[in-house]
């Protein structure tokens, strides 16, 4: 393994770390922030499974071992945007249901259970293989039709938290 590569790995566990303080902390202190603690702890610990699978993803040495560390990874890859935005509606005093946030996580659900079953139907990877030159943990592939999909509702998730924040920018204290 190379020193880039360890150099990256410690870097991905780090920031895993510190979203998993930062989940547990507001864990405990959720009673005082009961209206939006909730999406922030969710939010926090997806991004805390995406850093610790990624990690483990880097050190596998095996195409499975890969693919399973890379479902996991799709635990907290995609619904940690959609979650981010989620927070972001709470926090500006959006009323969300919970049927309305269930909606809003529908394409993150839908993209872990694509990417658990892409070896049966290939729409997340048309090809999802060990690089011929470099080998584990690099990985060969393809994207497919839903990967795209998910793609779009990802960075449209962040994108739409974005605009919001700054819609509401001068609402901000100047303190802030």
């Amino acid at each position: 393994m190379g020193s880039q590569l360890t150099m990256y790995i410690t870097l991905v566990c780090t920031s895993g770390v510190l979203n998993l303080y930062l989940c547990l902390y507001a864990f405990s202190k959720r009673h005082k922030y009961t209206n939006i603690a909730n999406y922030f702890i969710f939010y926090t610990a997806a991004i805390s499974i995406y850093c610790f699978a990624s990690a483990m993803t880097l050190i596998s040495t095996t195409l499975e071992q890969i693919s399973f560390w890379n479902t996991i990874l799709y635990i907290g890859m995609p619904t940690s945007a959609t979650l981010g935005l989620l927070y972001v509606m709470s926090y500006l005093g959006f009323k969300l249901s919970f049927r309305r946030s269930m909606l809003i996580l529908l394409i993150p659900f839908i993209t872990i259970i694509m990417v658990a079953t892409n070896h049966w139907h290939h729409l997340h990877y048309r090809v999802f293989e060990l690089d011929p030159n470099l080998g584990a943990p690099f990985v060969y592939q393809e994207i497919g039709i839903w990967y795209m999909v998910h793609g779009v509702y990802t960075f449209a998730s962040m994108f739409v938290a974005f605009l919001l924040l700054i819609s509401h920018w001068k609402e901000t204290g100047k303190a802030y």
